[in-house]
């Protein structure tokens, strides 16, 4: 028995329809395993973390586009050869490290630049990292101090100073 034309072309739709189907069935789950990477990329005006590093406690250095970002909330002691004194550059390397952990372990890194620039001429921003402002989680740890807080006394202990 042969059979009618509209059941061939009926067939060939159905087998579509079911291929099709089967295609969204398996791609149903792709914007989930892109939203992550893709918020993360557009989190940093689509640069990774990775491009990102660490100067000291309150530098980051954007490797892709080359900019220096200081932290506009927080200000950290300066470590090794900018140290005035023995207990600055201990601090330096203390909040140099916290920072260098914190921006290790985020998932995503937010810069926001004010549109400001400090006396070096580096870019002021804030920076979060997942949804947590990276100055304020240096300050509760000791790291750092407030930008317009009283000048820490790093170097107030007599015979500190480094020559």
């Amino acid at each position: 028995m042969a059979l009618g034309k509209p059941f061939v072309v009926a067939a060939r739709l159905s087998a579509a329809l079911a291929l099709l189907g089967a295609i969204a069935v398996l791609c149903a789950d792709l914007p989930a395993r892109a939203a992550p990477e893709a918020a993360a990329r557009a989190s940093t005006g689509g640069r990774s973390i990775v491009a990102m590093r660490v100067i000291d406690g309150d530098t980051l250095f954007d490797t892709a586009a080359g900019v220096r970002y200081r932290l506009e909330n927080t200000v950290a002691a300066d470590p090794g050869d900018r140290s005035t004194c023995a207990s600055e550059r201990d601090e330096g390397a203390r909040a140099t490290a916290a920072a260098e952990q914190l921006v290790g372990r985020a998932r995503i890194l937010t810069v926001t630049p004010t549109g400001r620039y400090d006396s070096a001429g580096q870019a002021l921003a804030f920076v979060t990292l997942d949804g947590r402002d990276l100055g304020e989680l240096l300050m509760a740890q000791g790291a750092a101090r407030p930008a317009r807080a009283r000048a820490m006394p790093w170097c107030d202990a007599p015979g500190d100073l480094l020559l």
